[in-house]
């Protein structure tokens, strides 16, 4: 019996997973074989690449129909509907220029002139031509996106002119938690694995919940190796301003229904360099990165169990309780590297279960995740933490894709979060108080297709529950329920050569315990802050226009906005002083009025093929009912980059030239006791050779003109801190790619 059951499940698991799909990918032009043509099927996350005729083996999914995507450098990418075929010839049409990628961040995976609301999709390689020092510095190179920086260890995204609460934040689907609501406090997201990063600016309250008001940023994972491979990578950096470096090592391995992947990386670097030669101290920060993955592709299904460590310390330069201290107060002469005080120590747990079941006419999807989010923070006292602070969030997702009706797509869903904050007994400060937040969320949309049009509608409701254990700053219990309603519309005309999409979304965001219950020092962010128990919801509407024209060598694309926030939380000083300490109160407008857009062009001149031009202008501004109230307005930005192509040699070859030129305008919206910004120029290039097509060496430099500057959003701009100077580096990035042998 037992090997009659044997025999039987081995027959059975090679019925399911045994039938093969088999084909070729050619030139369109040439009718030759494409090769490292990547054929993907969306629903089964299998993956495979052609070899040098082009041809191609994938395992079948048990699907009656399914999605599939091919690419391959220099060509137009593909998107089919496969139904029950084993055998394909597909023909891949040459194009220089191409942004029909796929999102993944939105109600289903779909391509991008289909989405009737714009999402900025990019990879992560098109983001760290130039390096990098932290994710924040990587993603603010999309346009409409700028960070807002303390030193190099912390970053914050800026989605037009949002940061903090309004911008929400997941890894794979997961939403991370971990303090945003700080200015002090970094993302605790690091590029290790991931691929891709999307992000939708403004209002995106359907499918990510309260919250999302200024926007949300989606960080996807690099795809795992092809099916049938195993791949291994290791990636180091050195650099001259931080006398630091990174190292990271990451192995993926794929069969027909397994697939998995494990990462670590390391990051250290000293106090950064200023233009003047002198060091900005305790500017320095170290981070641990550890990271894995598992998939399972099954009948119908597809399961990813995920987990990330981040770990980091971080120096706290400029702080001080000294009201007359100047930038050269924290000048060196000495470059440290060992942590000093004040510094803080964040610990970021993320484990997510990710789950898609396919039937006919139905797609179900199940997220369910937990995030431990620790922040210790030392002041004065190496043995005494100024503040000590657990956030745990357990999350869970349910959605529903019905497709019952031809051009019809119904979606449905419910969001939830259970978030505790803990402060640790042993600290001196509590910042605020322990709680409890419970979120839910119901939402349902419909979207239509009519040839060249889609059309998408949603409405969705929240409700938030929010209580404190324990009386705080002389104020008893708090117990609040807030509730709001939310809905979308979007059209999208997406013809070959212009894509016309617009799109009316609102938002609605409820207080947040900091926002509300506050009072103490925030050491890191160098205030002391009060909450204010009266303040209510936010609500934003916003109308955004997209228009992208398609030409063979050009693309330009246009997108104005304009964003209304009611009853806006913004906080303020107060011109008094607390142990030296500036006070900030939080406090509340009626109406704030965002409006402004992005414009991107990107030229591939007939006469060069060998050369990208792309440049882009992000412009921001605010009007409100009163005078001067709302702070940290991004600078005008003009943004150009040049790569140029050359495939000389062959062993060593010399691959890639890139330059970069950003120009920051003045920024003179200013609030309250905010000083104006000046404009400032940089220039960045670098150039990569390949050795034997499995080792990259990359060669740069930032801030080559050696320029003094301070950024509008950096938290070092109230004491005259510069950015580093000028900074060289050299990277490796080794590749190694194996065929499994066959049992």
């Amino acid at each position: 019996m037992k090997k009659l059951f044997f025999t039987f499940f081995i027959s059975l698991n090679a019925l399911i997973f045994s039938q093969k799909i088999e084909g070729r990918v050619l030139s369109e032009a040439t009718s030759k074989g494409v090769s490292e043509a990547v054929f993907y099927i969306i629903e089964s996350d299998q993956r495979t690449i052609s070899d040098s005729l082009g041809k191609f083996t994938l395992v079948k999914p048990k699907l009656e129909s399914y999605s599939v995507k091919i690419s391959a450098k220099g060509y137009q990418n593909k998107f089919i509907t496969i139904t029950n075929q084993k055998e394909f010839i597909f023909y891949l049409t040459p194009q220089h220029v191409d942004l029909q990628e796929i999102t993944i961040s939105g109600s289903s995976t779909q391509i991008q002139n289909q989405n009737p609301f714009h999402i900025e999709t990019r990879k992560l390689s098109e983001l760290t031509n130039i390096y990098a020092i932290n994710m924040g510095e990587i993603i603010s190179k999309i346009p409409g996106v700028y960070q807002a920086s303390l030193g190099n260890g912390i970053a914050k995204p800026v989605v037009r002119g949002q940061q903090g609460m309004r911008v929400v934040s997941l890894l794979n689907g997961l939403r991370i938690e971990g303090q945003q609501w700080g200015g002090d406090h970094g993302m605790g997201i690091s590029e290790l694995g991931l691929g891709s990063v999307e992000v939708i600016k403004g209002p995106s309250s359907l499918l990510y919940g309260a919250d999302a008001l200024g926007g949300v940023i989606y960080f996807s994972d690099a795809p795992y190796a092809a099916t049938g491979t195993r791949e291994i990578q290791v990636y180091g950096l050195g650099q001259t301003n931080t006398s630091g470096g990174s190292g990271r090592f990451i192995f993926r391995q794929s069969n027909d229904r397994f697939r998995w992947m494990f990462g670590a990386g390391y990051s250290n670097h000293a106090d950064f360099e200023l233009p003047n030669k002198k060091f900005a101290q305790n500017s320095r920060f170290d981070e641990l990165v550890l990271k894995t993955s598992l998939g399972f592709t099954g009948k119908k299904s597809v399961h990813n169990i995920r987990y990330n460590y981040v770990h980091s310390t971080v120096g706290i330069p400029g702080h001080t309780h000294d009201t007359t201290a100047t930038a050269e107060t924290f000048f060196s002469d000495q470059q440290g590297r060992k942590y000093m005080l004040p510094a803080q120590f964040f610990s970021n747990h993320y484990i997510s279960s990710d789950n898609k079941w396919f039937m006919s006419k139905n797609e179900y999807h199940i997220l369910t995740g937990w995030t431990y989010n620790q922040l210790i923070e030392y002041d004065e006292k190496v043995t005494i933490p100024s503040l000590s602070m657990n956030l745990m969030n357990s999350i869970y997702t349910i959605k529903w894709i019905n497709k019952s009706v031809k051009n019809i797509k119904f979606t449905s869903g419910i969001q939830g979060m259970v978030q505790l904050n803990d402060n640790e007994p042993n600290a001196s400060d509590t910042l605020i108080p322990n709680s409890l937040t419970i979120d839910n969320g119901l939402y349902t949309s419909i979207q239509y297709s009519m040839k060249l049009w889609n059309f998408q509608a949603g409405v969705r409701y929240d409700i938030r529950n929010l209580n404190t254990f324990h009386p705080f700053g002389g104020s008893d219990l708090l117990t609040r329920n807030y509730d709001g309603f939310n809905a979308s519309f979007g059209s999208v005309y997406g013809g070959k050569k212009v894509t016309f999409r617009t799109a009316i979304s609102t938002g609605y965001r409820a207080p947040h315990l900091t926002e509300l219950v506050s009072n103490g020092f925030h050491h890191g962010a160098l205030r002391y802050e009060i909450g204010d128990r009266n303040l209510i919801p936010e609500y934003a509407s916003q109308l955004d226009v997209t228009t992208e024209i398609t030409r063979e060598h050009v693309v330009v694309v246009v997108n104005p906005f304009i964003n209304q926030i009611r009853n806006y939380i913004y906080i303020q000083p107060v011109d008094s002083l607390i142990e030296n300490i500036p006070v900030f109160k939080y406090r509340q407008l009626s109406s704030v009025l965002f409006y402004g857009g992005d414009v991107a062009v990107h030229y591939h001149p007939h006469f060069a093929h060998n050369l990208h031009i792309e440049s882009s202008v992000s412009l921001i501004y605010v009007k409100t009912n009163s005078d001067s109230s709302i702070s940290l307005i991004p600078q005008p930005r003009f943004q150009n980059s040049l790569r140029y192509s050359f495939n000389l040699g062959r062993k060593i070859t010399l691959k890639e030239l890139f330059v970069q030129y950003t120009f920051m305008g003045a920024q003179n919206q200013v609030a309250f006791i905010e000083t104006p910004s000046s404009s400032y120029h940089l220039l960045d290039a670098s150039f990569s050779i390949e050795i034997k097509k499995n080792i990259q060496l990359n060669i740069g430099c930032k801030n080559i003109l050696n320029t003094k500057f301070i950024d509008h959003l950096s938290r070092l701009k109230n004491i005259g801190m510069p950015g580093p100077g000028r900074n060289f580096y050299l990277s490796f990035n080794y590749n190694l790619t194996q065929n499994l042998k066959n049992k």
